[in-house]
């Protein structure tokens, strides 16, 4: 009896030593899903409009935990680097069963402002980030190459952290807008 006790008290002590996990301080990013929500609005005139809301999530590793942004650090960094973003996306259009890189006029990516490890000291982190990009059904002009119909897009995502490491590039998988 005393040889297990002795033995799950060694247990519970080697298990009470986890260390934290070692990571690269340039961010590594993983895809894990795009889904789409329809939502429909209307307006003071009584106009609707529908939009595809897609969510795109990655999950993330990061070194020394300096993914995310305040504004301050925005205006730090934004001196640097001025067409800063901290998550970027390039969008492709499949045409003919070949993925073409569409050129909006707008950018689909963007920065999140907010931190993802608290205070300033150095640490690994890892998780996941959400970002929605919106397509409206009556208005996608700025994107070249949607027909507004079924359009099956993919993207290549990666991000930024605050000491302007990029990471890898994942791709997303194929994705339908205007299904409804």
């Amino acid at each position: 009896m005393k040889k297990i006790t002795f033995f799950l008290l060694g247990l519970f002590g080697m298990l009470g030593c986890v260390s934290e996990p070692t990571f690269d301080v340039i961010p590594y990013i993983g895809f894990n899903s795009a889904r789409i929500i329809t939502k429909t609005s209307s307006d003071l005139l009584g106009n609707t409009t529908k939009r595809d809301s897609l969510i795109l999530t990655i999950n993330f590793q990061d070194g020394d935990g300096d993914l995310g942004l305040t504004q301050d650090d925005y205006k730090k960094l934004i001196l640097i680097q001025p067409n800063l973003r901290t998550f970027d996306v390039d969008l492709y259009v499949k045409k003919k069963g070949t993925y073409i890189k569409s050129t909006p006029s707008f950018p689909l990516g963007g920065n999140h402002f907010q931190r993802y490890k608290e205070g300033d000291k150095p640490g690994p982190i890892e998780g996941s980030i959400d970002f929605s990009i919106n397509f409206d059904y009556n208005n996608f002009s700025g994107i070249p190459s949607l027909t507004g119909k079924k359009d099956t897009i993919r993207f290549d995502i990666w991000i930024t952290d605050r000491a302007l490491h990029k990471s890898n590039v994942v791709q997303s998988n194929d994705i339908v807008l205007f299904d409804n």
